[in-house]
This record gives C-alpha cells, structure tokens and sequence, in this order.
C-alpha cells in the first residue's frame, strides 16, 4: 500500500512568482536539515534563493536567510555564468559525499541566450562536476570537471574561451554510489559529439540541431586516495535519432537494481517545431525511454521505450522522473508523469505518479502505480505537476515530494503564480 497526503507550503503570489521547497539533512545521520527556498519568475531560472536550518527534523526552524548570489551566479560583461549542486549522496566504502555540481553559461545573458537556443543557435553552455565533501563540511576537498574529450577548463579571464564552452558538455544529472564504493554518473554530451564517438554519421541520424540537443554517456569513477579524486571510465553513448525524439535524451536518471545491473531512464520529446526544422512526424507516441547495463556500465543497451511488467506502455511527456530506494523497506520507487498515448511534448505534466520497480526486469510494477496528485477542478489543464524536489524522512520513512504548480491557473501571464506543495508517501514496512 501506498498512502499520499499532502499540504500547502505556500498560496500563489504574483509579487514571489513560483517558490521551490527542498530539504536535504546536512551529515550522513543526524536530524539536522536545511530547507531551501526558490523563487520563480522567469523560465528555467531562478530569481532568488533562501535557506534555514533546523536542528530537529522540521520541528523547529532558524530564521531564513538570503543566499549570495556571487555564490551561484556571476556575470562577464554581457554574459553570464550560474551554478548548481545537485544530488549529495554518502560513499559509506570510501566515506564522503559525492554530488553533481552543473554550470550553465550564457552568451549575452540569460534572456539573449535562451531566445538563441529556441532560435538553433549554440548560445547556451553546460557543463558537469563531481565534488566530494567530507561528513558534516560544506567546503568541497575536490571538485573535478566530467571530461570525456580534450577541453579546458573554465577561466574567469577568459570565459569565452571555445575549448571550454563547446567541449565536455554536461548537465544537472546526479550521481549514484554503486554497493562496492565506485560511482557512476550520466554525463549528457551532444548529439554530435555521441555520434562522433560511436562512428555514427550525425547527418542521418540527427541532421539539424546536434549541437544544441543531447544523448548520454555513463561515466564509472574509481576512487583514487592518492589524488583524492575518481578516476572515470565512459560508457557507449546512448543515442535516439531526431525521428524518435525531436530533442534527442534529456534528465537521464540511473540507479544500480539489486541483480546488479545499472538502469537508464530517460526523458525525449515528439515536439515538433520549425525553427529547429524537426523531422518527426505528428502521432509519433511519446515515451520514457530505458537502456540497461549488465557490466558494470561499460557498455549499455540502446534506447528502448520504457514499460510496465504487464507490457503497457510508460507514456509521458518531456518531464524529469526520479529514482528512490526505501529505507523503510529496501524497495526501489520510481516517481515521474505517466499519461495516455496523446502526450505530445511538455505536456500533460499531471497526473504525478509513484511506482514500485521490478528490479529483476527494471521496469516499474503496474500494479503499485500510485496517483501523488493530478489537476484539480479549478486548475488549467496546463499545470505542471513536475520538476519536483525527493527525500526520505529519517524518522518516519515517508517520502517527500515537493514542487511548485506551474501554470496552475493557465495562460502565460499566470505561468509563476501558483501555490507551492509537500506530499507525504507513506510505505509499508514490508513491501
């Protein structure tokens, strides 16, 4: 069984925008928690950010304080450059954490570059981290760029540098610590650069935008003590053609099942839209896609469209999904946007789903899918049940969902005036 309550954090203000709650405890056992505050206004950046401590799992709160923004954005004259840490996960082989650190430069600015990107234009920049911290720390012992070709490295003196921007590109993706204490990581390199690595002829299989769209590369890392940093081995890449899915592979997420094997889940797109000059066809079905490992993440099977024990088919939107393993009774849950066969590119981003995973057949179980929350009677059939934020209590076990309904009340004017929500996931001890 698998029982959903939910609160409002926050009601829709025209004057914050959007707010994004998430929660991560700050050592490898303890209650100590921070909560962090985001606000919304524009697409695919935040505007502001807020944090508190707790000392007591919730119960009680420091004040909130304001965040520097130095700390996560930076501007070069007309450009920009912003940062995130993502994913903080505890090595207990090795002892630290590992986390994803994602940068991401504008040409121009954030408003100039990401109207070039909708254009075809190569004008926004990403790129992957891994750091490590030890227990308790919240200054990084090393922090070591995902390089999977020769490429320099970011230098404020020169942040315009080619051999920084257009090599090694990378993304938000997270990274997991595997039982024997390596970590493994997709790392979303460019469809050009997939098909140059693979031998693949990139004008038959993604002719038009393989620059600004993506495939993925699992990389393997190694712990070294001597230079206190992995040392990373790259997988095939995993690639979709521009027939399949117009904005090839986006928010890979990876878990290691209890066989062994390493699970791919992955996000495309049926968007089609001219200024890309995109060649899928109207009625082509939109899936979560799936590839899988049985040696460690040296090699991966190609994409495939993901589906349930029975054979059903997962179709969703392009929206993010997330992998959790249950504490409470060492199961593995995926939480994600399931639809109908109609999704047609963003949406629908409701109903927002959880499931349990067959992890001998790395498929979700049809019959545990569970509704965390869908559209309202007086919310637009535009909400976006999505982007979410996924934690366990420590003390209960519950899961918790947290995320903002964009355009819950429809319209683009209306697309960051929404309420902010927590949804409570209770499991059963034995599952």
């Amino acid at each position: 069984m698998i029982k959903v309550t939910s609160v409002r954090l926050a009601e829709a203000s025209r004057e914050s925008g959007a707010i994004w709650y998430s929660r991560v405890y700050t050592s490898r056992d303890g209650l100590e928690c921070k909560e962090f505050r985001k606000t919304q206004r524009e697409s695919d950046y935040h505007n502001g950010l807020e944090f508190r401590v707790s000392p007591d799992n919730g119960r009680t709160w420091g004040e909130w304080q304001t965040a520097d923004r130095a700390g996560y954005s930076k501007t070069f004259g007309e450009d920009e450059y912003t940062s995130e840490e993502i994913g903080r996960v505890w090595n207990p082989v090795h002892e630290h954490y590992v986390c994803t650190l994602f940068t991401r430069f504008f040409l121009g600015g954030h408003k100039k570059a990401y109207s070039g990107y909708w254009s075809g234009k190569l004008t926004v920049f990403d790129h992957q981290y891994i750091r490590i911290y030890r227990d308790g720390e919240d200054t990084p012992i090393s922090e070591q760029m995902m390089k999977y070709e020769e490429g320099a490295e970011f230098d404020p003196e020169n942040p315009r540098n080619e051999a920084f921007l257009t090599k090694n590109i990378g993304f938000l993706n997270p990274p997991i610590v595997l039982k024997d204490g390596d970590i493994a990581v997709p790392v979303s390199a460019t469809v050009r650069k997939g098909c140059e690595l693979a031998g693949l002829d990139v004008t038959r299989v993604f002719p038009n935008t393989p620059d600004i769209h993506r495939c993925v590369l699992v990389a393997r890392g190694v712990y070294n003590k001597e230079s206190g940093r992995y040392d990373f081995s790259y997988s095939n890449p995993v690639i979709l053609n521009d027939l399949v899915s117009s904005r090839g592979i986006d928010e890979p997420q990876l878990v290691e099942l209890a066989s062994g094997r390493l699970l791919l889940v992955m996000r495309g797109s049926n968007l089609q839209y001219a200024p890309w000059k995109t060649r899928i066809e109207k009625g082509t079905p939109a899936f979560k896609w799936y590839a899988y490992s049985d040696d460690g993440g040296a090699t991966f099977t190609g994409a495939m469209p993901w589906h349930f024990d029975n054979g059903e088919m997962v179709y969703s939107a392009a929206t993010i999904s997330a992998f959790l393993r249950s504490s409470k009774n060492g199961q593995l849950y995926w939480v994600g946007n399931v639809s109908d066969h109609t999704a047609y590119a963003n949406g629908p981003r409701f109903p927002l789903h959880i499931a349990q995973i067959d992890e001998t057949l790395g498929v979700p179980k049809r019959e545990t899918l569970t509704v965390i929350d869908t559209k309202r009677e007086s919310e637009s059939d535009e909400i976006q049940l999505s982007n979410f934020s996924l934690m366990e209590d420590r003390e209960s076990g519950h899961l918790e969902v947290a995320l903002a309904k964009l355009c819950q009340y429809g319209g683009k004017e209306n697309s960051y005036f929404c309420d902010a929500w927590r949804y409570y996931i209770e499991l059963d001890a034995e599952a």
